[in-house]
């Protein structure tokens, strides 16, 4: 017997020997896709960090679609993206404080972390030459076998002090953008034959500014101000989610933190 005609016949196998009939879904009172069946989603844990509404109960039973409201730590997130376009400034850092603090920061709190991320961004000699030597055309997994590599270095990777995972997580949030950016470049000098540039985050620009700026180089504010709503609209709930996984779950970090 062939290997290939092998392969294929034991994942034919596996196709029907994993049948399950729709119906002992209902007996069983099982959730398919985290959904009851009237459509709502399934309550899996509690949280005050984030809340997602995409529809209203009506009166005498049934559901009623609504555009989708997001809330970070009880904010609207609306009303935090108008506050940012209004005032034109950077609001990922604030955001990002918000979620893992439970409140907005005073001017004084928010220059002091948007130095910490700063002063967090750059990596580690071993990291670079890590990216420069793994192979591969997706940059998330890139990031993923990165961190792993960071957990090798960490002196306190396993420490699950609410401390020590805080400051984990202020790395990482910290550092994905430069990751990010070196392996797409990497990528595209292995890929496309364009020139290799390593450009280190500068001090005195925000998070998206400095990505955009590892990244390419030129950038317009236009694009810098438009990835940054991006990322306080998206960004940060994936970060402090995975700080809220790591407190439940309790395993050694990067198990968590390498889901995604």
């Amino acid at each position: 017997m062939k290997k290939e005609y092998l392969i294929y016949k034991l994942s034919e196998d596996l196709k029907e020997a994993t049948r399950i009939e729709n119906e002992l879904f209902k007996k069983f009172d099982v959730k398919r896709g985290l959904r009851n069946e009237d459509g709502t989603g399934v309550l899996v844990g509690l949280t005050k960090i984030g809340n997602v509404v995409g529809y209203e109960r009506i009166p005498g039973g049934g559901l009623k679609p609504i555009p989708g409201k997001l809330f970070y730590r009880g904010y609207d997130l609306e009303d935090l993206a108008h506050a940012i376009l209004k005032e034109k400034r950077f609001g990922f850092e604030e955001v990002a404080y918000l979620l893992l603090s439970g409140r907005l920061p005073d001017k004084e709190e928010l220059a002091s972390f948007r130095e910490l991320i700063n002063d967090n961004m750059p990596l580690e000699q071993k990291t670079k030459m890590n990216i420069i030597e793994l192979e591969g055309n997706n940059i998330m997994n890139i990031l993923a076998r990165s961190v792993l590599e960071m957990y090798r270095f960490d002196p306190d990777a396993d420490d699950t002090s609410r401390d020590n995972l805080m400051r984990q997580s202020i790395e990482l949030i910290s550092k994905f953008p430069t990751i990010i950016a070196y392996a797409f470049n990497m990528l595209r000098h292995a890929t496309h034959g364009r020139s290799l540039h390593i450009r280190h985050p500068q001090e005195n620009l925000s998070l998206a500014e400095n990505f955009l700026y590892m990244l390419k180089k030129d950038y317009t504010e236009l694009d810098a101000r438009t990835l940054d709503l991006l990322l306080c609209c998206r960004r940060n709930m994936a970060a402090v989610t995975t700080l809220r996984l790591r407190y439940v779950s309790l395993p050694p970090p990067v198990r968590t933190l390498t889901l995604p």
